[in-house]
């Protein structure tokens, strides 16, 4: 107990200066030190630097990016055409194939009729 007391008073002692408030003078004092470091042309500078190193590396990077970027879209391309010319072309040949087969099957119903008619005639006719 008699340890905590003794600290405490201590510690009392050792923050008893940062209880001190700031005088008028001293917050005066500390504004024209801050505007003579600071201006606002350095100010004006140091942004203008920092925004030319951004805007350099941001170019950069785009720059970097391009030539994967146009890969990639010439390697898509190349596999729109290696699987769409293929599908194409069956497409193409499947519609024609269709229509020829829709006029063979025209052709086989005549055929059918007339040789059901030839039946019919050499029944009746033996």
């Amino acid at each position: 107990m008699k340890t905590i007391l003794v600290l405490s008073i201590l510690f009392s002692v050792i923050a008893l200066p940062v209880l001190g408030e700031l005088t008028e003078a001293d917050l005066n004092e500390i504004r024209l030190i801050v505007n003579e470091e600071i201006t606002k042309a350095q100010i004006d500078e140091k942004i203008q630097a920092s925004e030319d190193r951004t805007q350099k590396h941001v170019t950069q990077q785009i720059e970097s990016l391009k030539t994967p970027v146009a890969w990639l879209i010439g390697i898509l391309v190349a596999l729109i055409a290696l699987i769409g010319v293929p599908l194409v072309a069956l497409t193409i040949m499947i519609g024609w194939r269709s229509i020829k087969d829709n006029s063979q099957e025209k052709i086989n119903q005549e055929l059918r009729e007339e040789i059901e008619a030839l039946k019919q005639q050499q029944i009746v006719r033996p």
